[in-house]
């Protein structure tokens, strides 16, 4: 990356420049505002009210079903980010934007115990981390079966035999003693 920006975007903003006749300026303000223009209309998408409230939906009760082990206090704090979906800055509409103190003040729980309860959800995988008072809900094993599926699709995944077949003893020797 370049002090400004990509090479590959440099390379738009000239051939943008060059189809219309603007200065490099101009062409750099036209793709950057088509880029926001497109960003804005996949967040419309992403973003309407049904889908919304559908990712609510299956969030909620993938929690009921799966967050079991998960204390009350944590799965308050989940309910009430639930109801914050959308708000953080990524096309993602599991994406939140929330302080701290927003999620005590929603929940009735202390600071601290709103800190806590999310690094407690964030170690079951039930949120991940996209920045400073942002967060994605996520489903924990959600993405198992699409990795699977991928090294599935693998016709040889060992490339050396003997490196492998060194692992798997290593591993067995390492597990069979404790």
């Amino acid at each position: 990356m370049t002090k400004n920006g990509s090479n590959a975007r440099k390379a738009r903003i000239r051939a943008q420049a060059d189809k219309s006749g603007a200065t490099y300026r101009q062409a750099a303000r036209t793709v950057d505002d088509d880029r926001a223009a497109r960003i804005a209309a996949s967040r419309a998408i992403w973003h309407s009210p049904e889908n919304l409230r559908d990712a609510r939906d299956i969030y909620l009760v993938r929690l009921s079903e799966e967050g079991a082990e998960l204390p009350d206090t944590v799965k308050v704090c989940l309910y009430a980010l639930t109801d914050r979906l959308g708000t953080g800055t990524a096309i993602d509409p599991r994406g939140v934007s929330c302080t701290v103190e927003e999620l005590a003040a929603a929940t009735g729980l202390t600071l601290y115990a709103a800190e806590h309860n999310i690094y407690l959800a964030r170690a079951h995988g039930w949120i991940a981390d996209d920045g400073s008072q942002e967060y994605t809900l996520t489903v924990p094993g959600e993405e198992v079966d699409i990795y699977e599926s991928l090294l599935q699709r693998e016709k040889n995944p060992v490339r050396d035999a003997t490196v492998y077949q060194q692992a798997r003893e290593r591993l067995a020797a390492a597990t069979m003693y404790r």
